[in-house]
């Protein structure tokens, strides 16, 4: 297993510590709070998003966003369970997956694994990208798990969606933390005048993307913070994550709109406050010029 960056990892644990401090020097009901309840509630947010370049057959469809299991920090297969019924019951038409199944610990069964994760029916396709974690822990060991659960993996790389006669593409590129993007080489052959999603794990990449015709990108990787407080926000934000946090964002000079999922599982330290875990929910809709 390839280790992760020592400097950025040593500077997380390092807050995350002072943090975990914190928490344990102050007790009682908050703590408790952080560490049991909040990390298990999973909210379903729903948004609705307008854009001019939709194809009509297209209006209307639910494309849901899960991220950042994080399977082995804090969560088992019965945490997955739980978290897939909640997928299931949105009857969504694409689902979108934006990387770190694992965290850093690979004791659960890989076919359990699959075989939860291919429960989840999507006619428009269930889609992929990996992030940092699932990076240290091996390529060749998460994509064929998500393989087998029925998602394609887009690794600097594209495909069309087409549904009642029109289309739209879907992108997806490497992490930015352990991979190398290439959003040329993703988009290559790509038709610039259609509607195109883009999954990056970072969302940081939307500075990079915003160069050519992306519409929407969908990220994970900062849990939204994991820990937020008021009139500060998020505590801790992980390299490559600190320019679009949490939650729906307009790229600077660009039409290009980001979301930033909080992520179902935690890392470092089992605690959420003020940032519950997320399932994201779009509603796409036809906006007329």
């Amino acid at each position: 297993m390839q280790s992760p960056p020592p400097i950025s990892r040593r500077s997380f644990l390092k807050k995350g510590t002072v943090l975990a401090g914190s928490f344990i020097t102050s007790g009682g009901l908050l703590g408790s709070y952080a560490n049991f309840l909040e990390p298990k509630w999973v909210e379903i947010t729903r948004i609705t998003l307008p854009f001019e370049r939709l194809p009509n057959a297209f209006h209307g469809i639910k494309l849901l966003q899960f991220s950042d299991i994080h399977i082995g920090h804090h969560f088992d297969l019965q945490d997955l369970e739980r978290v897939v019924k909640l997928i299931q019951k949105e009857k969504a038409d694409m689902l979108c997956f934006t990387g770190d199944l694992f965290d850093a610990d690979i004791s659960e069964d890989p076919d359990l694994t699959s075989q939860l994760l291919g429960r989840l029916e999507a006619p428009l396709g269930k889609w992929a990208v990996l992030g940092n974690h699932d990076k240290w822990i091996g390529y060749n060991y998460t994509l064929p798990i998500l393989h087998n659960g029925g998602f394609q993996s887009l690794v600097n790389a594209f495909q069309t969606i087409t549904y009642k006669g029109e289309t739209i593409q879907i992108a997806g590129v490497e992490d930015m933390l352990t991979g190398k993007p290439d959003i040329a080489k993703t988009l290559r052959g790509a038709n610039p005048q259609i509607f195109t999603l883009l999954l990056s794990h970072c969302p940081d990449f939307a500075d990079k993307a915003t160069e050519y015709a992306i519409d929407l990108q969908l990220s994970g990787h900062t849990h939204g913070g994991q820990i937020r407080l008021p009139g500060v926000g998020a505590v801790i934000t992980p390299p490559r994550g600190r320019n679009y946090v949490i939650g729906l964002s307009e790229v600077p000079n660009s039409k290009m709109l980001v979301y930033t999922n909080r992520g179902i599982g935690t890392t470092t330290l089992p605690f959420r406050l003020m940032c519950r875990p997320e399932i994201t929910v779009f509603t796409l809709e036809k906006r007329k010029p």
